[in-house]
């Protein structure tokens, strides 16, 4: 049995970036088809699932309780040699507290609210492969619970993560070399006393490349993970998880879910867009390459994605000057953060246990008017002379 449906724009993935490219698609007047492999929308999680408090504003959304598994109040930065840096309302004048979401709720409102402004779901249907027709159309093949579907569309948006099997039958190269690629593992843990804070651990001997990070989900219950770079070590991301572990505070801790994947710590693709098609989100490595994160990026990106794709079809155009703009606007939004980010994640890649210890220290040493990664780079760069050349790079 097969199935043939025809679109203006077509998604594929819909984790954050999809969802938003969809719903924004929609609502701009364009016919949306947006498919998933999954059966369910928000499993596996694939991330710590922190978030600042501006997500909502990006997403043009109020807040939704069920979205959110605990409120944070600060962050906790742990040296490899036990140097706590306490970021809080002591430290920081502006302090904005984040959120820790329940992304299986998230993901799928977000999901639900793109299908409310008219996008056809289509759930348990995986993209196999793609073409150019000669009609200047673009046509997809996949297989929703065995059967044969394709799917013509005017434009693609590929929002399939960070091993995006879309962008190449499209002509864009989406290759991470190894040393951009992070290993992850996570644990959703109970048992254990979590502070208000989001936690994060450095060294070579803890996460190589990486760090280990822990945020809490309330009722003693809290995302454990890590995250290392593969080719700073001959062992896996497990062996440094569970070996974190066996500290006091966590030895009576228990696994109740367990997820793994890689994350992209490399500058976003040269391009993100091309005749037929705009890669959003991890497809198109828009991901803050300091910390792994990517669900603000992923939204912000997916919005745009989704309004350019809908007014190109509106104009009766969906060649690649009429998606250029795509990019425009996701640089102007953050690509430049991105690219500070990226030469900031080199430099503490290089950095030797006993420089991360310099860095805590001269943490310990300021007070800051925001809480941003870029506050507290110049901060450690301007405060220890040694660490200067490092960041001197960037930092201007």
């Amino acid at each position: 049995m097969s199935e043939h449906h025809t679109c203006d724009v077509l998604v594929v993935g819909l984790g954050p970036a999809g969802s938003t490219a969809a719903r924004f698609a929609a609502r701009n007047g364009a016919d949306v088809i947006a498919i998933d492999k999954r059966a369910e929308i928000g499993t596996p999680i694939q991330c710590a699932e922190g978030v600042s408090q501006s997500i909502f504003s990006q997403l043009e959304l109020e807040p939704d309780t069920r979205w959110i598994s605990h409120n944070v109040s600060y962050v906790k930065l742990v040296s490899p040699g036990g140097r706590v840096v306490d970021l809080n309302d002591e430290r920081v004048a502006k302090i904005k507290y984040g959120y820790v979401l329940d992304r299986k709720v998230f993901d799928k409102d977000l999901a639900t609210f793109a299908a409310k402004e008219g996008a056809n779901v289509l759930l348990k249907t995986r993209f196999v492969s793609g073409e150019r027709l000669g009609n200047g159309l673009v046509r997809a093949h996949a297989r929703n619970f065995g059967d044969d579907v394709t799917i013509d569309a005017k434009i693609i948006i590929a929002a399939d993560g960070v091993a995006s099997r879309v962008g190449p039958y499209f002509g864009i190269r989406t290759f991470v070399p190894l040393k951009h690629m992070e290993s992850c593992v996570q644990y959703e843990m109970t048992n254990l006393e979590c502070e208000d804070a989001i936690e994060m651990y450095f060294g070579k001997e803890v996460a190589p490349g990486g760090y280990v990070w822990i945020f809490p989900k309330g009722e003693r219950t809290a995302n454990v993970g890590i995250g290392i770079i593969p080719s700073l070590t001959d062992k896996n991301a497990r062996y440094y998880l569970d070996k974190f572990l066996q500290t006091p505070r966590l030895r009576n801790a228990r696994v109740v879910e367990i997820n793994a994947g890689g994350v992209p710590v490399s500058r976003p693709l040269k391009e993100t867009y091309g005749d037929n098609i705009i890669l959003a989100g991890d497809a198109a490595r828009v991901v803050n390459p300091l910390t792994g994160g990517g669900i603000s990026t992923a939204v912000v990106s997916g919005k745009h994605a989704g309004t350019v794709a809908a007014q190109a079809v509106a104009a009766g155009r969906h060649d690649k000057d009429a998606l250029a703009r795509y990019q425009r606007l996701w640089q102007d939004a953050f690509g430049h953060r991105l690219e500070m980010f990226f030469k900031a994640q080199q430099v503490l890649v290089s950095m030797s246990d006993e420089e991360l210890d310099d860095a805590a220290d001269a943490l310990l040493k300021c007070n800051f008017e925001t809480l941003s990664e870029f506050e507290l780079l110049k901060a450690v760069a301007k405060t220890n002379i040694k660490l200067l050349g490092k960041f001197k790079t960037f930092i201007h």
